[in-house]
Parts: structure tokens; C-alpha cells; sequence
């Protein structure tokens, strides 16, 4: 950005007046983005932004260094703006030539029945926005706009100036100033006003009313309303704006005249124009920023900020011959050299600045250094011609051919005994002694004299100690050379060179300054400032960086010089830091930078181009022209930056639109309350601090109290956070800003928790430790009663295979009937008697199969089917041979299925075959049938039923139980008991009837037989 920067001299008026205060300013036009140069309304709101209003360009903010503008697109009522204010709810209003408008940060809104044109804006206590236009004033707020009562003014005027003071506001017309709503409190030429048409108004330090109108300006007692002083000035009339400024003056705008400045120490007045650089004369607002600077919007011109500090800058339009200052020198008169670009010498006196023809264009290239001899000659060291002298006489020049190591001069110096030391850029350092005006003698430092970096940077005269020539090189050491013979030192030999193993970085060092016997600093190439420490109790001595508390504008440094107060100031390519020490003259207090926005216009600095002169200024070669400052042991008064929140979004979207809006703030930050969801958990903060003095140096820091690491943040420029994955909690963001890192902004404050998941609240652990309690008692209940079950079923089952085991032998023993073994064993007898031997051991044999089947049954719990049926077939036939009625029988298995893979228990209806034979056939007169068969049903909740059914022609269970009465009374088949428990034991909880008996009839209806059906769960042995 380009910046003009003019000394403003005095101009003196009709009446005596005196130059109070030198004013540099900064100029803003269209080519530093000013939409418009015609600039009509300016203020500061409280973020630290300033606002201008232009005819025909909009209105724009500015941050120091870009300006945003507003237009009609975006929501103006017209682009040309004559009024800017903030309300109290820091929004921002326009009042424009169609009416007003205003900003809540966001967006633009306008009132469309009103489409006067606005010539100023206001507030009054119940924070109803006043606005004057060209016939009165119109009040708005949230009902509309409405016209404001005119108590105790006859008539309608227009209003141009709206001003708040204890007393309550007044009111600017053409028909004179009016306290609101205060009938009979005006002032008007009635009173000693020098015209009705009041253009401004303003209040002093002493409690006064200023009053600008169409006669001059008028100075009044509010509080009696009486007239104390009246200037009428030719320059003061037609004043349009007042301003006080921090320092007790009164700033006055006109139309045409410029700028005037009262100053309360001697009632004078300065005036500033167009003549002294002020851009135009047609001034129509001034505003003091947070800083106490002074601005100045112009009709056509721009805008301006004045620089109240003591630069001076001199460039081409004061007469330089070109940008670049290499080198500066104060001769024995007091007279200024400078080396000017490659445009030879020039020189400044009394009378301003002259140009130097006594070189005759030998001087057309780089002159690095400028020094003055004890003849008083001037020698100028170049780069490639070598020294040129000059005296009165005319110029003399030497070269290496004369003597001298090399041609590049980087450095010359004249030590107490009028010796000139030269330092080349390549071939050491050289001492000329001047025996008289014309004879020189030349003693090279080199390599043999203990110089053994001869690459030679800068050298410096120490005047604080013993006199001896200090000396820096490329390769990064300092060392000394004593001006005088010493006794432990060969003559003119280096005394001591220090370099890395004393602290010193390996860098290029560009210069030297002192401040006291011992205290050297040092400039280095990109690692800052270097300073030379005695260790404690010794005489050894190492290099320290400087420590500072704030770090300076860049650690590349150019030039290093002292003020008369002690303050070491500090070039670079960013401008100058002014340093201030403690009373150690070590120990930094501050550091002040001056750059572009500082008024050091000049901005980077040439190397070693800096002096200070014997009236205790600064000058300072630059690469864009010559700076002279003034010194003055001023307090340090640093700025800081104003520090607002910019956006805070969720999940990068705007909180204001989403369902949390109702805690976004009007001002960008938030409201107290905010509870997030526990997955609503990313905040992002935008915030940005505003310092017009120094916009680039901004740097900002943060914490987050509530996190793990709630220390603050190191500094940096970057003015956004995000804060994604916070874990539930309480919280509060924190930011500062500073432009010095030392003095910070008031903290911002956001404060806001995110709430723990549903799963994390004490409800709900409740709830769910409840419920997993239950889960585990039931669980554990449960366990407990299915062991308590199976433990009972296994003992059950237990049981049952016990019961089982009983019945089987007793099922056992009971078919080891003694009466059929016995019967069987006489039958068998009686055919041994008779001599039917054979016929005796088929039936032995019969009976000893029989039983073998029944013995190794028993052991088995269960046998095919077609084994059981082999075993009654056995059976019936030894019954057979044993009873005396014959009968027959037949035995029929399932068809379609193997028998050999139908399994059941073994002895289960021998009892009921036996039953048959003995109960049933035995009693016939008549040939006996018993028919065992066997089928397979189906069963709907199991594999199915194994269904045996015997069927005999007997007697019937009737007359079969009379005759077992007759023959045995009271007994009781206890057979049938044991396999009848055996059946219902093998049900297993099934529903099906396990035993039946029924008897059977004859066509007659007598009874024909009995048929017992048995039926079991089938078993499957594949």
C-alpha cells in the first residue's frame, strides 16, 4: 500500500500565529482502495474499525489495512453516504442523500418511507435513533419513523449536527444551535454568535462549547450560555467540522481553507492546506481514534491520519536526487551529507538541501560510507572506485594503486589521533595516517596482523573506552584493533576476535554500536541483536542474544544507533524499533516500532546509514529517501489492538443459523447458557483485533478453560480456532490480541458446556444399574432354578432309570416265573419217561434258548424288535408244548420297516402274552388263537408310536378273573402291575394311552376273546 507522508510547516495568518506541533499524516485514497476520494462522513466504531462515507462510492470499513466497502447491492439506500454512527447495540447507521440504513454486523436494512436526505444521526437516552435531514428531525425505532416534536422552535430548519453533552443534546440549524426538548436553551447571534448557520459542534477539555458557523468559530460558556471568544479569521470561517484532540487542541475542517489546529498553551492557531501537502482543502469530518490520532475525510482528497511523532522525512519532492540514502554524515559545521542512489553526494544546511558537483560525476556509483578528516575533508568510500576526498581545493581519490588493500570501501572511521581506518569489502582493513594535508602513509591489517577473515562488514569507533576500532567480518566475528601502541600487541595488530566460540552466530554481522565502556551491540543478518557480557568474578566475555518482551519487527538488522536518552533504535527492512532499557542500561523495558503507520515513511533502512548529530537528532539513510527524527523522552504509550469475535460457528455453520441461534450474540459472540448436545460438539471461533497503528503486527493468543491444556496459546496471526471433539463439560474460550506482546487486549469470553451423553447421566446409570441388577439377579435366579430343575430332573430321572432299574428286575424275576419253569421242566421230564429222548432235547433245548434270550436281554436297555419278537415266538412255543390245550399263534411285525431297526425296552409283553396263554386260551375246550402284532402310528408331537396289540380267543377278562378268584383267591397279577408302571414311565410326559384292554364278541355278542393294546414312544436306530 502506498502511502504519501509530507511535513506540514506553519502558515501564518493575519493575526501573529506560531507553529505549535509538527504533523506528519498517511494518505488513503482510491489507490489504496477508498472506493471514492469525496469523502463526507467518518467515525470509529467500538470494534476499532473505521467507517467512511462517500458521494457516489458507498460506505466502507477500514482495518488499517484493506477496506470493505457497503453499496447499493448490498443494501444501502444510496451510495452517497453524509452521516455514520453506532448506536449503543453497535449497530451501524448511514444517513445518505435517499434516506438511512443500517448494519447489525451482518446485513444491511433500510427504512423505505423515509427517502429525505440525511445530514446527520443521533441517540437520545431511550435509544431512538435521531435522524436530521433538510427540514427537521424524524425519530426511529421499532414502530417506524415518525417526525420529532419541535419543543420550543417556532418553525422547521434544517439540521446539520447532532452533539451529546452533560447538558443533553444540542442541535446544529441554520436558524442556530438548540439544546433538545429545552425550550428556551438555544444560541443564536442574539447570544455573540457570529452567524445562525451552526455547522458543527464540539466540546473541549475545559468543558466549553465550540460552535463552527458560516462567521468563524465561537467558544461558549454552556453552562450560562454566554459567548467567551470569537474567531473570525478569514481561515476559520466556513468551518464544517470540530474535533478535540488528546493533547487539549481543538481541530477545526472548513470547506475551503483546510485544516486549523488551536493549541490552549498560547491561543494559536496552525493551519494546515493544500500548501503544506494536505491532499484538499475541503474538509468534512475529523474523528480521533482509540489511539489518539487524528483523522481528517476530505472532499476529494481522501482520507488523511495525522502522525504526531517527531519525523521528519525528506524525498525527491524536498529536492533528493534519488530514493536511496547509503550513507549520512555530520561534518564539524553541522552541515548533513548524504550519499544519494548512485547520484553522487548532496548536502543539507540552514538553507535546505544542495546538490554536491564537487565529484564532477565520479561519485555515479554506490558510496557505502561517509567520513570527515581532521582537515576537514569529506572522504567517501565507493564500491569499485575507491575513496574520493574533498576539499575546498577540488577532489582527490585513492585507490588500490595508491596503497589502499581494495577498491570496495564498506567502512571508514577517524580515530582520536586524526588516523583514517578503512575497511574494504574483500581485503582487510587499512590505516592512513595523515602526516600532513597531502602526505598519506598506509599500514594493512591482514592475514599476518591476525586478521584472518579479511571479508570485512562494518567497523565502529568505540568512544566509551579506550578509543580502539572495532571491527565485524562475513563470516560472523568481532574483533578490535587498538589505536595506540600496545605493549603486549604488536602495532596496529588485532588485539582480540571473537566469533562463534563467544556466542556469536555464524552469520554476517552489518553493525556496531556502544552505549558504555564494555556494553557493545551487535546487528546480525537474520539472527537479531547480539550484545557483549563479562562474566561474573572474571575477565572473560561472551555474546548474548538480546532478550526483549516484545520481539522486534524483523532479526534482520540493518543499523544500530543510539538517542541522547539512552534508547537504542534498530533498522531493518520493516522500519525502526525504538528500544528502551531499564536503568541497567541492559534489561529491556520496551520496544516501540515505527513503520509505514508510524510515520517512518522511509520504511527499510540502508546498512550503517544512521547518525546522530550534535543537537541530539537522529538521521536515518533509507530506501526511500532521508529521515531525521527528534528526539524526546516521551512515556511509552503503546496502542492495543480492539478485539472483537468475527463468527462462531457449529460444525462450520453460522450458530445464528442453526436451532442454537437464540444464544448467538448480536455482537458475534455468546450469550450465557449455551448447553450443546453431546454430538453437537465442534465450535469454531473467527476473531480479529483491530490496530490502526500497527495492522501488521496483530497477533493473537487463546485458551480454553475446562480442557486438559487450558494454558494459553503461543502468539501467532492466526484469528480462527476450531474445537472439534470436546468431550462434555463446562467451558470458556478465551482471546487476547497484541501488537507488542506485552500490553494485551481486553480478553473475549465465550462461555458454553456440552451436555454428556444420555448413557453418562445419572438417571440413566441409575436405570441402567438397575436394570442390569435386575438382569443379574434374574439371570442368577433363573441359573439357580434351572440347576434346581435339572438338578430335580436329573435326580427325577434318577429316580425313574432307578424305578426303571426295579421294574426291570422285578420284570425280570417275574418272567422267571417258577410255575412256567417248573411246567416246563415236568413236561420235559415226562418225555424222558416215556423214552421220547429226542422229542426230551428239542424241548431242552427250546427251554435253554428261551432262556439265554431272556438272560442277555436283561442286561441290555433295549433290544430291535425283531430280537423281542424272537423271544416270544420262543416263548409261546414252549407254552405250547407245556399246556394241555393246544393253541396256535401267530406274531405279525410292521410292514415297511426293518424290526431290526425299531428299538424297546426288553421284557415289556412277555407279561401280556403270558397273561393271554394262561388266562385267556388255557380254560377252552377248544383249540386256542393268540395273535401278536406289531404297527407303527403316527403321533403329533413326537417321532411316533410303536403300537402292539394281543388278541386271543379266550374266555374273556370277565370269566378269566372268576376263574383266578376260584383257584387263587385275593391274588393279583403282579406282572401286569410292574409293566404296566414300566409303560407309563416310558410316556415321558406325552399324552397317549399306554395300555388297553378290551374284550371281544362274537357275532352273538358273546364274548369271543380279549385284545390288549400296548403302545410306547417308537425308537429309531438307524
Amino acid at each position: 500500500m502506498s502511502r504519501m507522508c509530507v511535513l506540514l510547516a506553519v502558515l501564518l495568518a493575519a493575526a501573529p500565529l506560531q507553529a505549535q506541533q509538527q504533523y506528519d499524516f498517511i494518505r488513503y485514497s482510491i489507490s489504496e482502495g477508498l472506493p471514492q476520494s469525496q469523502v463526507f462522513a467518518a467515525m470509529q466504531d467500538s470494534r476499532g474499525y473505521m467507517w467512511f462515507g462517500t458521494q457516489g462510492g458507498g460506505v466502507c470499513r477500514f482495518d488499517g489495512i484493506r477496506f470493505e466497502t457497503f453499496t447499493t447491492d448490498m443494501g444501502l439506500p444510496s451510495n452517497y453516504v453524509n452521516a455514520v454512527y453506532e448506536d449503543a447495540a453497535h449497530h451501524i447507521w448511514v444517513g445518505t442523500n435517499r434516506g438511512f440504513g443500517w448494519f447489525d454486523g451482518k446485513k444491511w436494512q433500510t427504512e423505505p418511507s423515509f427517502t429525505e436526505s440525511v445530514s446527520t444521526i443521533g441517540e437520545i437516552a431511550s435509544g431512538d435513533i435521531l435522524i436530521g435531514y433538510s427540514s427537521w428531525m424524524a425519530v426511529a425505532n421499532a414502530k417506524g419513523v415518525s417526525e420529532y416534536p419541535r419543543r420550543g422552535i417556532t418553525s422547521r430548519a434544517p439540521v446539520y449536527a447532532l452533539h451529546k453533552t452533560p447538558r443533553g443534546i444540542w442541535v446544529a440549524t441554520n436558524k442556530g444551535a438548540y439544546l433538545l426538548d429545552q425550550p428556551g436553551q438555544n444560541l443564536t447571534t442574539a447570544n455573540g454568535l457570529p452567524s445562525n448557520l451552526v455547522r458543527a459542534l464540539a466540546r473541549d477539555a475545559r468543558g466549553n462549547l465550540w460552535l463552527a458557523t458560516a462567521g468563524g468559530i465561537a467558544v461558549v460558556d454552556e453552562t450560562h450560555l454566554k459567548v467567551l471568544t470569537v474567531f473570525q479569521n478569514p481561515l476559520l470561517q466556513n468551518a464544517l467540522c470540530l474535533r478535540p484532540d488528546g493533547d487539549g487542541n481543538m481541530w477545526a475542517g472548513t470547506s475551503d481553507s483546510g485544516i486549523s489546529i488551536w493549541s490552549p498553551a498560547d491561543s494559536s492557531w496552525t493551519h494546515i492546506t493544500e500548501q503544506q501537502g494536505l491532499p484538499h482543502n475541503h474538509v468534512r469530518a475529523l474523528v480521533r481514534d482509540n489511539s489518539g490520532n487524528m483523522w481528517a475525510a476530505t472532499s476529494g482528497g481522501g482520507v488523511v491520519r495525522f502522525v504526531t511523532q517527531d519525523f521528519r522525512h525528506y524525498d525527491r519532492s524536498d529536492g533528493l536526487a534519488g530514493d536511496r540514502i547509503y550513507a549520512v554524515l555530520e561534518d564539524h559545521s553541522g552541515r548533513i551529507w548524504m550519499s544519494v542512489s548512485q547520484n553522487g553526494l548532496q548536502v543539507m544546511d540552514a538553507t535546505g538541501l544542495h546538490r554536491f558537483e564537487g565529484d564532477s560525476g565520479y561519485l555515479n556509483i554506490k558510496c557505502r560510507t561517509l567520513a570527515e578528516d581532521k582537515f576537514g575533508r569529506i572522504w567517501a568510500g565507493t564500491e569499485g572506485r575507491g575513496i574520493a576526498i574533498f576539499d575546498s581545493t577540488g577532489m582527490r581519490t585513492l585507490t588500490k594503486a595508491d596503497g589502499l588493500p581494495g577498491d570496495f570501501i564498506q567502512k571508514i572511521v577517524s580515530d582520536p589521533r586524526g588516523d583514517m581506518w578503512v575497511a574494504t569489502t574483500y581485503e582487510g582493513i587499512a590505516r592512513i595516517s595523515l602526516n600532513d594535508s597531502n602526505a598519506f602513509s598506509y599500514k594493512i591489517i591482514g592475514k599476518k596482523e591476525g586478521l584472518a577473515d579479511r571479508r570485512i562488514t562494518t567497523m565502529a569507533l568505540d568512544t566509551f573506552g579506550s578509543g580502539a576500532i572495532y571491527f565485524a567480518t562475513q563470516s560472523g566475528k568481532v574483533g578490535w584493533i587498538s589505536t595506540v601502541k600496545l605493549a603486549s600487541k604488536p602495532d596496529n595488530h588485532v588485539g582480540h576476535v571473537w566469533g562463534s566460540n563467544a556466542g556469536l552466530p555464524a552469520v554476517p554481522i552489518r553493525c556496531l554500536a556502544f552505549n558504555g565502556k564494555d556494553k557493545i551491540w551487535v546487528g546480525t543478518k537474520g539472527e537479531g541483536i547480539y550484545r557483549l557480557m563479562s562474566d561474573a568474578g572474571s575477565n572473560d566475555y561472551t555474546f548474548q542474544p538480546l532478550q526483549s518482551p516484545r520481539p522486534l519487527s524483523s532479526k534482520n538488522i540493518y543499523l544500530l544507533q543510539f538517542d541522547p536518552f539512552g534508547n537504542l533504535w534498530v533498522g531493518s527492512e520493516n522500519g525502526v524499533d525504538k528500544i528502551s532499557f531499564e536503568k541497567n542500561g541492559f534489561d529491556v523495558a520496551h520496544v516501540e516500532h515505527f513503520g509505514k503507520n508510524e510515520g517512518f515513511a522511509g520504511i527499510e533502512t540502508c546498512q550503517d546509514a544512521a547518525i546522530g548529530d550534535r543537537a541530539g537528532n537522529l538521521w536515518f539513510g533509507t530506501m526511500n529517501g532521508l529521515t531525521k527524527y527528534t528526539p524526546s523522552n516521551r512515556k511509552f504509550r503503546g496502542s492495543v489492538p480492539v478485539l472483537h469475535f468475527e463468527n462462531i460457528s457449529l460444525f462450520y455453520k453460522p450458530l445464528r443459523e442453526t436451532t442454537y441461534s437464540k444464544w448467538a450474540g448480536a455482537d458475534g459472540g455468546l450469550l450465557e447458557g449455551l448447553a450443546l448436545a453431546w454430538n453437537e460438539n465442534h465450535l469454531s471461533f473467527e476473531f480479529r483485533g483491530i490496530d490502526l497503528n500497527r495492522p501488521d503486527a496483530v497477533r493473537y493468543r487463546w485458551k480454553l478453560d475446562g480442557a486438559s491444556n487450558a494454558d494459553w496459546s503461543p502468539l501467532s496471526t492466526r484469528s480462527s480456532v476450531n474445537l472439534a471433539g470436546l468431550a462434555p463439560g463446562q467451558y470458556t474460550f478465551w482471546a487476547q490480541a497484541t501488537s507488542d506482546g506485552t500490553a494485551f487486549s481486553a480478553p473475549l469470553k465465550a462461555s458454553f458446556s456440552v451436555k454428556k451423553p444420555f448413557w453418562q447421566v445419572l438417571w440413566f446409570q441409575l436405570v441402567v444399574g438397575c436394570f442390569l441388577f435386575a438382569v443379574v439377579y434374574l439371570f442368577f435366579k433363573n441359573r439357580i432354578r434351572r440347576i434346581r430343575q435339572a438338578e430335580a430332573a436329573k435326580r427325577e430321572q434318577l429316580e425313574v432309570q432307578n424305578r426303571f432299574l426295579q421294574l426291570e428286575q422285578k420284570a425280570l424275576q417275574l418272567q422267571m416265573n417258577p410255575h412256567f419253569i417248573f411246567n416246563a421242566l415236568n413236561s420235559i421230564q415226562s418225555l424222558v419217561s416215556t423214552g421220547d429222548a429226542a422229542a426230551a432235547r428239542q424241548e431242552l433245548n427250546a427251554f435253554a434258548r428261551l432262556m439265554r434270550s431272556i438272560l442277555s436281554n436283561s442286561r441290555r436297555q433295549v433290544i430291535s424288535l425283531k430280537e423281542e419278537a424272537e423271544t416270544l415266538e420262543q416263548y409261546l412255543r414252549i407254552e405250547q408244548f407245556c399246556q394241555q390245550n393246544k393253541f396256535e399263534f401267530s406274531i405279525r411285525l410292521p410292514e415297511n420297516t426293518d424290526p431290526d431297526e425299531i428299538e424297546l425296552p426288553p421284557m415289556l409283553l412277555q407279561p401280556f402274552v403270558e397273561n393271554a396263554v394262561i388266562h385267556g386260551v388255557s380254560h377252552l375246550q377248544y383249540e386256542g388263537k393268540i395273535e401278536v402284532s406289531f404297527r407303527i402310528n403316527s403321533f403329533p408331537s413326537g417321532p411316533g408310536l410303536l403300537e402292539c396289540t394281543i388278541r386271543d380267543n379266550g374266555v374273556g377278562r370277565e370269566k378269566a378273573a372268576m376263574i383266578r378268584r376260584e383257584r387263587k383267591p385275593g391274588h393279583s397279577s403282579l406282572a401286569l402291575e410292574v409293566t404296566r408302571e414300566r409303560l407309563e414311565a416310558l410316556k415321558n410326559g406325552l399324552e397317549y394311552e399306554a395300555l388297553e384292554y378290551s374284550d371281544l364278541a362274537d357275532h352273538r355278542g358273546n364274548t369271543s376273546g380279549t385284545q390288549v393294546v400296548i403302545r410306547l414312544p417308537l425308537q429309531m436306530n438307524y
